[in-house]
């Protein structure tokens, strides 16, 4: 793989959508320590009719609603 702007790779081999995945898991590796987890226990967790004045645009509910894991 090589870098031609710093911005991102060159896929230069036949199994493009392996070197694309094995990029994504380096990346995820790098910005993992920019997010630690605080080592407190979760707070508890809110019923959703507690949840009050919080809105969602409606092209993002429809996205949400349109993703197999969330809409169906």
């Amino acid at each position: 793989m090589t870098y031609t702007d710093g911005f991102g790779p060159v896929r230069t081999s036949e199994n493009a959508a392996s070197t694309a995945f094995e990029q994504l898991l380096g990346d995820c590796a790098r910005m993992a320590p920019h997010w630690p987890v605080p080592a407190d226990p979760r707070p508890d967790r809110v019923a959703p009719s507690q949840i009050i004045g919080i809105r969602v645009p409606a092209a993002s509910a429809r996205l949400i609603a349109s993703t197999a894991a969330y809409g169906d």
